[in-house]
């Protein structure tokens, strides 16, 4: 490929949108000149990830000076050729050759302006996630719970639901209010992706709920029985509630639900206290994990129903056809309550964790590594270019961030 043939994909303006996602339509001509060409896709990525590596400012200066280095290279390309060819042609030709010159340049820029990918982490960075949650009531009002004032949201069936100062949402009697012994109002709560809310429900349980996850819940339990219903994830702290006039405890069911398998819900009737359940619909498996107490979970979608009764210390696992109970990482499974992130796993489920907190699409270049075990801990009140940083201290990994998107290379 010769260096005006690369400069003039640089400045191709409708190139650089589909490299950043800024134009739908070009984005749409892009993919189907790859459906049309899919021989040419590995050659494509390889520039979408120099585009994305190369600043605006910075990027025409930088591809002509490193081009200089690999001008032999590439001379000894077209001198084979000896022939101008369509763009689509000229790439196919010039694929194997795009590994080394998209390394060529990278080291170039690395050697050269050794801040240049720091920079660009730094300039395009993203602050972290908070308290964020929508309260959907069952008359569907919806009720922002990050800009809501202090004070009673909302009043049902003689329960008062309140914010707090601290910021989470509590139920409780409403004073001289009577139920009107009608069924229990329905609400849910909702956090999105950056989000995180707690929340008492009306028998006093703590509640809290990761990103991008959502709780149903009566506004007011039913005497013999308390269930609600998880998507995403959540840590509870369930109180303790006894069936009047004996030591019997109401028993606490959590449903989970999941659109994309149900062999992944499960039906978790709670005998103790504390425990945390991850059942994200983008997750392979979904996963209860036991603190205190004791807890029984069932599957009735696997082939034949399956049962366990956890003790602290373990976790199930369950989906495509597995139910499993081991030992559980008890420091992991619950460091995102504790703002943090502990790392013991492959990269693309940490990065999937990434995700939901930053708000951030990950883009994957076919160097990047697709089994990479991370081990580490940090704050999630950390910008994500920290996050990022410390992945890369493994030596195997490097991430461009461009906008709210994360680029993955080797």
């Amino acid at each position: 490929m010769h260096t005006k043939d690369f400069l003039y994909l640089l400045e191709d303006q409708s190139f650089l949108n589909y490299c950043n996602g800024s134009n739908q339509n070009d984005t749409e001509y892009w993919q189907n000149q790859l459906l049309e060409h899919p021989e040419d896709e590995k050659a494509i990525q390889e520039l979408k990830v120099l585009v994305i590596l190369l600043t605006e400012e910075t990027r025409k200066q930088q591809a002509e000076a490193g081009f200089k280095l690999l001008q032999q290279n590439i001379s000894a390309q077209t001198k084979i050729t000896g022939k101008v060819r369509p763009l689509f042609k000229r790439l196919s030709v010039a694929a194997s050759l795009l590994v080394v010159l998209s390394t060529g340049l990278y080291l170039y820029i690395s050697k050269n302006n050794k801040s240049i990918a720091y920079s660009i982490n730094k300039s395009n960075d993203v602050k972290p996630g908070g308290n964020k949650a929508i309260l959907i009531l069952a008359n569907g009002t919806k009720i922002d719970l990050t800009n809501a004032q202090n004070g009673t949201l909302a009043v049902q069936n003689g329960t008062q639901i309140s914010k707090m100062a601290d910021g989470q949402v509590i139920y409780q009697p409403a004073e001289n209010l009577n139920g009107q012994g009608n069924a229990p109002d329905i609400n849910t709560i909702q956090t999105p992706v950056k989000g995180r809310y707690m929340i008492v429900l009306p028998d006093g349980t703590k509640v809290w709920l990761n990103s991008v996850s959502s709780l149903r819940y009566p506004s007011v339990f039913d005497e013999k029985t308390r269930e609600v219903e998880l998507t995403g994830e959540a840590y509870f702290e369930v109180a303790h509630v006894t069936l009047k006039g004996t030591n019997k405890r109401v028993p606490f069911i959590v449903q989970t639900t999941s659109a994309t398998n149900p062999n992944k819900t499960q039906k978790i009737e709670v005998l103790g206290t504390h425990f945390n359940v991850n059942c994200y619909d983008d997750e392979p498996l979904s996963k209860t994990t036991l603190l205190e107490g004791s807890i029984k979970v069932s599957n009735a979608n696997i082939t034949g129903g399956r049962e366990a009764l956890l003790s602290p210390g373990q976790e199930l696992s369950s989906g495509n056809g597995k139910f499993n109970v081991g030992q559980a990482d008890i420091e992991a499974a619950i460091a995102w309550k504790n703002d943090d992130f502990v790392f013991r796993e492959d990269i693309r489920s940490a990065l999937r964790k990434v995700a939901r907190w930053y708000d951030v699409d990950i883009d994957y270049a076919e160097s990047a590594p697709k089994q990479l075990m991370l081990g580490g801990w940090i704050s999630r009140k950390k910008n994500i270019s920290e996050v990022l940083d410390m992945m890369e201290g493994t030596g195997k990994v490097h991430f461009i961030i461009t906008g709210r998107r994360i680029m993955v290379t080797e």
